[in-house]
């Protein structure tokens, strides 16, 4: 375990700011401080509780007042440092997801890893970066209280023990070491490997229930219930299965940590007792050594009695440094066909393949798309959207060159992405700031035929709100915001209607944005000035289109 977490350390201050470290380190520095200082307080409190029911034994008064106050006292200081700690601890805690989250949603959504993962072997990301980073963060933080604290009572606590009882403090050890190796060796690896199979199995559970979700118009529809129902019933099961194996070893693990644990409470007395009834120590002496004892069994005892929440952090950490390595591992991923910044869109010698048959869709094609618009037709799976893909860098298998235009394209698949927000979020989607007022924005809605959604502060989950059609008409509304230099249209229109479509590209054919369309309908040749036929065996064809396009407005 200490490898991965020793990974995931290194990504989040590789990647923290400086004022992010000095943080980290600041509280890094007062928590052990507070640690020393409420284990000290603890130590304190165990030779006082002895010394005055030593007092109280003896009946000596005036000692027993003393010893009582100062008893007191220590509690209330060791009420207050423990409470502060714990605060410091969460925050620390919660500063370091925040930091981490922040670093890996960074790196997980640049250069498109996002993208790249999906052809891997690796499940769940988006499990890992929100649950797990939450385990690891909190956990560790946790863990890490426990084994500053279990340090400090250790050295306090052995020191007491030591002056009462030298075999008794080398018996502890010797108990607590063989219980550790036991609770690791013979219950660890297997809890942490069904730990780390439970979290997979109810993110697959719960994936299914977000797919019956976002899919559900589509599943009544076609009346799929049965089929979800026995799906997601298989996937419960193996999640039931897997919990099972389980709670059968945890099962295991709690007979052996409580009969281990159970007899700490009388081993002292039993190992004391001699000394104690012969006069040679007093009877607060068997208060202290049994505190004492309980001290040191926990800190040697730290992973016996953590064990549980050990094993779980384990598997988090596990998969957190499995998608570190996958990003990585997408980073070496090198692509024969080379993408160059340009400011016009061209390819050179471009061929596509797929990648597991090599079967080549396109051979050798070369256009150029300065200020013409472009028509891309073919029959279905002949390769027109792979093409876009490989313009928009997302195909790595084939060859050739491509020049595109770094910032100013914008894509419009068929089915456009919604995000869950406002109308206007949709609108200036994927604008980072714009700067667009309602009045314009009512002027664009009014174009795409959606006045209707005039709200632009209303929140909808709109790609459950809005039909396919209505979500396509809103892509276009966009497109007309952004008014890059370049548009790529993947069948955006294919769930409009003849009229609809038409009335968009008349706009669009208005406009200096330069379109290359992916599309069968005869009625969009009048707004394209060449069109690309893809045919069978990777072949192409490239010609002009004779039929008279809307001539460009520049108002």
């Amino acid at each position: 375990m200490s490898q991965p977490l020793w990974q995931v350390i290194q990504f989040y201050w590789n990647q923290a700011d400086s004022r992010h470290k000095r943080a980290t380190s600041l509280g890094l520095l007062l928590l052990v401080s507070l640690s020393v200082l409420s284990s000290g307080a603890l130590v304190f409190e165990s030779l006082q509780r002895g010394e005055f029911i030593s007092a109280l034994a003896a009946r000596e008064a005036q000692r027993f007042q003393q010893s009582l106050l100062v008893f007191i006292g220590v509690l209330l200081a060791s009420a207050i440092l423990l409470s502060v700690s714990t605060y410091v601890r969460d925050r620390l805690g919660l500063h370091w997801r925040r930091g981490l989250t922040q670093a890996m949603l960074s790196a997980y959504l640049s250069q498109r890893r996002f993208y790249w993962l999906s052809s891997l072997d690796l499940d769940n990301p988006d499990q890992r970066i929100t649950e797990d980073i939450k385990q690891v963060t909190q956990t560790t933080v946790i863990v890490l209280g426990i084994l500053l604290d279990s340090v400090v009572q250790l050295i306090g606590f052995i020191g007491v023990l030591w002056a009462i009882s030298i075999g008794l403090t080398g018996f502890l050890v010797l108990y607590a070491v063989i219980g550790s190796a036991i609770a690791t060796l013979f219950f660890g690896l297997r809890l942490t490997r069904i730990s780390a199979e439970q979290l997979k199995r109810e993110a697959t559970f719960r994936f299914g229930l977000i797919e019956l979700r976002d899919q559900g118009e589509s599943i009544a529809f076609e009346g799929g219930q049965p089929y979800v129902q026995t799906e997601l019933r298989h996937r419960f099961r193996q999640v039931v299965r897997n919990f099972n194996r389980f709670i059968r070893w945890q099962l295991g693990l709690d007979c052996f940590q409580n009969g281990y644990q159970y007899l700490t409470f009388v081993l002292p007395s039993l190992i004391l007792a001699p000394r104690i009834l012969s006069g040679e120590l007093e009877v607060g002496a068997i208060v202290q050594s049994q505190a004492a004892f309980d001290r040191i069994w926990l800190a040697l005892s730290l992973i016996v009695v953590q064990f549980e929440q050990l094993t779980r952090l384990a598997a988090s950490i596990e998969r957190l440094s499995d998608l570190l390595q996958a990003l990585k591992q997408v980073d070496q991923v090198s692509s024969a066909i080379k993408v160059f910044p340009q400011p016009h869109l061209a390819a050179q010698n471009l061929t596509l393949r797929l990648p597991e048959r090599q079967r080549t869709l396109v051979q050798q094609l070369s256009f150029q798309l300065s200020t013409q618009s472009l028509l891309v037709t073919g029959q279905s799976g002949i390769g027109k959207s792979t093409l876009f893909k490989a313009i928009a860098g997302l195909w790595t298998t084939g060859s050739g060159t491509i020049h595109c235009p770094a910032e100013s394209i914008l894509f419009l698949p068929q089915r456009p992405y919604l995000m869950l927000g406002t109308l206007r979020q949709q609108l200036l989607y994927p604008q980072a700031h714009p700067t667009i007022s309602d009045r314009r924005l009512w002027q664009i809605l009014a174009v795409v035929q959606l006045s209707e959604l005039a709200d632009l502060d209303q929140q909808e989950d709109w790609s459950q709100r809005l039909s396919v059609g209505e979500q396509q008409r809103l892509a276009f509304a966009r497109l007309l915001i952004a008014r890059p230099a370049y548009a790529l249209l993947d069948e955006a229109t294919s769930a409009l209607s003849v009229t609809q479509e038409q009335a968009l590209y008349r706009h669009l054919a208005k406009t200096d944005i330069t379109y290359m369309s992916i599309g069968h309908r005869p009625s969009l040749l009048p707004y394209h000035q060449q069109k690309l036929t893809l045919l069978p065996d990777s072949r192409w064809q490239l010609e002009p289109i004779s039929t008279p396009t809307v001539a460009y407005d520049p108002s």
